[in-house]
């Protein structure tokens, strides 16, 4: 492994998690890009090759199972029990989360308005669960803030159905907005994650990242975390 990761700790397993958040800085590493051009910026960032989706804003986890296993598959999720496995997650507004056990068992997810209605947190959760490894920390990345987040009425509705009147929010305009770092805190609780760490500012707000709310951006910026032995 090549860069410094965001985020680090050692689990009881007698690994290391980690989790990098990459920034404009870094590169785009959107998946639309020509595929080698793109596997040479992730190489130049980490030494080994990643996994990644095409990412649809559903709730269908993957299990990854080798390094570079299950790129440009249509999901949301992704598992893995595999060392030295990157796993990533491409964003412009969206919550990156990566998801981490005390066990060898790893998640990550995509987590937009429609992912979270669809359950993807809960149902990573869940396949972490199945692989022996309940997630208690999660860390969750740059994404839009309720204050750039302009929401119609019927689809709020729909999510506060689901996580609760909280998630209702104004931008700073006045306008109705939805709280994607409150949701995701919401349904990272109700999942029984323990501690919850949020990396990184607002995209709509911060010159560090991409917005598709707010610019358009089609460049996207990255997390990726994966499992290591101590040394």
């Amino acid at each position: 492994m090549v860069a410094k990761p965001t985020w680090s700790k050692k689990i009881e397993s007698g690994l290391i998690a980690n989790v990098l958040v990459t920034n404009i800085s870094h590169g785009d590493f959107s998946i639309v890009q020509p595929a080698d051009q793109l596997h040479q910026k992730q190489m130049d960032l980490l030494e080994a090759p990643w996994s990644y989706l095409d990412q649809v804003h559903g709730g269908d986890v993957i299990r990854v199972k080798k390094p570079g296993d299950c790129q440009g598959e249509k999901a949301d999720g992704m598992v893995s029990t595999t060392l030295e496995t990157p796993l990533s997650i491409q964003t412009a507004d969206c919550a990156p989360v990566a998801l981490i056990s005390e066990a060898q068992v790893l998640g990550i997810v995509h987590a937009g308005w429609r992912g979270l209605l669809s359950g993807i947190i809960e149902n990573a959760c869940q396949e972490m669960i199945k692989l022996g490894g309940a997630p208690l920390t999660a860390i969750v990345g740059p994404c839009i803030h309720a204050e750039y987040y302009e929401f119609g009425e019927f689809d709020l509705e729909s999510m506060m159905r689901e996580f609760g009147p909280t998630v209702r929010s104004r931008t700073k305009h006045g306008t109705l907005a939805l709280d994607i770092p409150k949701t995701v805190k919401i349904a990272l609780e109700r999942n029984g994650v323990q501690k919850i760490y949020f990396v990184g500012n607002c995209t709509a707000e911060s010159e560090e990242f991409w917005s598709y709310r707010v610019g358009k951006d089609k460049e996207r910026q990255a997390m990726i975390a994966w499992l290591e032995k101590s040394e």
